[in-house]
């Protein structure tokens, strides 16, 4: 990567070049986590130059608005590359080179506590960002200008889940059908029992049961407790159903009736006085849904069961939190989407919280996805 870095009036008085794992020269800068970044300025000078200070900074921050107080940096690093308090400057041409390693975790000003860096984060229909920035200084004498270059960085954790089940890897290499719940206990979590109260074509009031909401149970190298699932990935699940009213039982548990999403969370404490906002802040969007098929061998006369997938987008960003900021997801289950069965409550009657990874897990077999393809696309919102 080169850049040209210019004056008010178009002339160029350095160039800036990086390496990095970008796949052209023309692609922002990418970085990964424990990567260092490599780059050099060159500049000259000349006789009478007031160059006072040269320097390289990098920094992230949350930013979520255009006040001051809407920025909050969260990791910063420094390198002066030359100063006229250690050395006179020399007529000619000069180059500095310098680098700045990236951490894989920082402290949280304020709290003991370390948390790793956030992905890189920009959406349109989203007003928080997370962004990296480099930006060089060069401080000259009085009267004279300073010259300012920054340019974006994208920034990439390495997170990953650990394996699933032995038998879930098997099914993934030999290309079979996975093992249910009863036959596979390890490759599945299930969570406790929900209640949908409703009622059948408006007449009478019935009662679904969900008797088990099982995922595959992916968990996060970093939190061993939490589900965490590789962007790009599909997320396997399994949901038991049971009522005594088998008209409406059949209602919810029609493939297409069901409705399970997974969603992403965007948390923010704001700060920001001068907007007269204060207080955390918190926007949700619908990423994807979940495809049903039944398992009539496992059915009863008052119990359906259905197995499904979540394919994650690909384009997902990774969850994280800082101290002011966080980015997390959650698979939920809803009332159905079905005119002969109408829930008395439309808010979510299951939420399980997962994480999203950016890496797959290692000395594992990638996950299958077993849902054929939808030709419906579905619109994040």
């Amino acid at each position: 990567h080169r850049f040209p870095l210019l004056d008010k009036r178009g002339r160029e008085w350095g160039l800036l070049t990086f390496d990095s794992g970008a796949r052209s020269a023309q692609s922002t800068l990418l970085f990964y986590e424990d990567d260092i970044m490599h780059g050099s300025l060159e500049m000259g000078t000349e006789k009478n130059d007031s160059l006072r200070s040269v320097t390289v900074k990098v920094a992230g921050a949350v930013v979520a608005g255009p006040l001051v107080d809407d920025r909050t940096v969260f990791w910063k690093l420094s390198s002066s590359l030359w100063t006229r308090k250690n050395s006179p400057p020399e007529i000619g041409r000069h180059v500095w080179p310098f680098a700045f390693p990236i951490p894989s975790e920082v402290t949280n000003s304020g709290s003991p506590a370390n948390f790793k860096l956030p992905e890189s984060f920009l959406e349109r229909h989203t007003r928080i960002t997370v962004l990296y920035e480099i930006s060089v200084i060069v401080t000259r004498g009085m009267f004279r200008t300073e010259n300012h270059f920054k340019t974006h960085v994208r920034y990439v954790p390495c997170t990953r889940p650990a394996p699933p089940s032995a038998l879930r890897q098997r099914a993934y290499r030999l290309n079979q059908a996975l093992p249910g719940p009863r036959e596979d206990p390890d490759g599945w979590y299930t969570n406790g029992t929900a209640m949908a109260h409703g009622h059948v074509f408006r007449t009478r009031q019935a009662v679904v049961q969900c008797t088990a909401i099982n995922l595959s149970p992916h968990y996060n190298i970093d939190n061993p407790f939490q589900l965490c699932y590789t962007r790009g990935s599909v997320i396997p699940c399994w949901i038991t159903l049971e009522s005594g009213d088998v008209e409406a039982l059949d209602l919810f548990a029609a493939p297409d009736a069901l409705v399970v999403h997974l969603r992403r969370f965007v948390r923010h404490q704001t700060t920001s006085l001068v907007a007269n906002q204060t207080g955390p802040t918190q926007s949700f969007t619908t990423l994807a849904p979940a495809a049903w098929w039944p398992k009539p061998e496992h059915d009863t006369t008052y119990t359906r069961t259905l197995e499904g997938e979540i394919r994650v987008p690909a384009d997902s960003v990774s969850s994280s939190a800082t101290g002011q900021f966080s980015i997390s997801y959650a698979v939920e289950l809803f009332s159905p989407d079905s005119v002969g069965f109408t829930c008395t409550d439309s808010s979510a009657l299951v939420s399980l919280p997962i994480s999203i990874a950016t890496m797959h897990a290692t000395n594992a077999p990638r996950p299958v996805a077993y849902a054929p393809p939808s030709y419906d696309v579905f619109t994040p919102r």
